[in-house]
C-alpha cells in the first residue's frame, strides 16, 4: 500500500459523483484510482476526473490490485452483494447508509464482516459532526441532566429523482432519509423499544406511482421510558426558489 489509500468508488449517482470528486485532492491521505457504475453514461460524465480506471462491473473494480479500499454508493438494494464481495477479498469498506432494505441481508453483511475481519465503516456522519458530538458529551457528562424527550427533523431541499426514490432500491422516505434520525435517537437516548409511524404523499403526487411517501411522523418509545418524535419531509418549502423549481 502506498502512502495514500487508493480508493475505488462504486456507484455514480448524485452522491457517488460527489464522493469521487472529494477523493481528487480534498482528502489528504486518499486518492481516487477507480470508479464503477453499470451505466456507461455515468462513467462518461466523469471524464476529466483524476482517475483513469473505469469499470462497468463492481467485481472488476474490487478485484483490481490497485484498489486498496472501496466506497460503496450504489443503490441500497445492491449493498449486500457489493459488501460481501469486497469483504471476501479483504478490502476495507466505506458503505453509504442505509446499510440494507432487508434485516436478514444486513445481518448477513454483519456476519461476513466479522468473519473476514475487514474494516467496515457506515456513512453515519452525524456522529462525527462537532455539534452532535458536543450534545452527546453534554449527555454523557450529565451536564444537562437525564434527557426525557428526543425531537428530530430532516428535510430534503428538493425531491430527488423517482428512480432514486423507488422503495425497491432505496427503502423509501423513512429508511433512506430517516435512518440518520433513528441513528441519532439510539446514540443520544439508548435503545428503542417501539415505534409508530404515519405518512402520506402530500407534496409530490407523482411519488404515488412508485409507492413512496413524501412526509412522515414517527413516534418513539425508548427502553428507558423516554419519548421521541421524528418528522421527515421531501419538501422543504422554505428552500430558495431555485431549489423549489428544481423539485419539479
Amino acid at each position: 500500500m502506498s502512502g495514500k489509500l487508493n480508493v475505488g468508488v462504486i456507484g455514480l449517482g448524485r452522491l457517488g459523483k460527489m464522493y469521487a470528486r472529494y477523493f481528487c485532492g480534498r482528502i489528504a491521505n486518499a486518492s481516487l484510482v477507480a470508479i464503477a457504475d453499470v451505466s456507461e453514461a455515468a462513467l462518461k460524465s466523469m471524464d476529466g476526473l483524476c482517475v483513469s480506471k473505469q469499470f462497468l462491473s463492481y467485481e472488476d473494480l474490487i478485484a483490481d490490485e490497485a484498489v486498496d479500499a472501496v466506497v460503496i454508493v450504489s443503490p441500497t438494494s445492491t449493498h449486500k452483494e457489493v459488501v460481501l464481495e469486497a469483504a471476501q477479498r479483504g478490502k476495507p469498506i466505506f458503505c453509504e447508509k442505509p446499510l440494507s432494505i432487508s434485516l436478514p441481508d444486513a445481518l448477513a453483511m454483519l456476519r461476513t464482516v466479522e468473519q473476514t475481519g475487514v474494516y467496515f465503516q457506515m456513512g453515519f456522519m452525524r456522529r462525527f459532526d462537532k455539534g452532535y458530538v458536543a450534545a452527546k458529551r453534554k449527555i454523557t457528562e450529565d451536564e444537562i441532566g437525564t434527557p426525557v424527550v428526543f425531537k428530530s427533523s430532516s428535510r430534503d431541499p428538493f425531491r430527488p429523482s423517482l428512480e432514486y426514490l423507488n422503495p425497491e432500491h432505496s427503502g423509501g422516505l423513512i429508511i433512506d432519509c430517516g435512518i440518520h434520525d433513528l441513528d441519532l435517537a439510539r446514540w443520544f437516548m439508548g435503545e428503542i423499544a417501539s415505534v409508530y409511524s404515519i405518512g402520506g404523499t402530500l407534496a409530490y403526487p407523482e411519488m404515488k406511482e412508485i409507492g413512496d411517501i413524501d412526509n412522515a411522523i414517527t413516534s418513539l418509545y425508548f427502553t428507558s421510558g423516554a419519548l421521541g418524535t421524528i418528522d421527515l419531509s421531501r419538501a422543504m418549502t422554505f428552500a430558495p426558489k431555485s431549489s423549489a423549481r428544481r423539485a419539479h
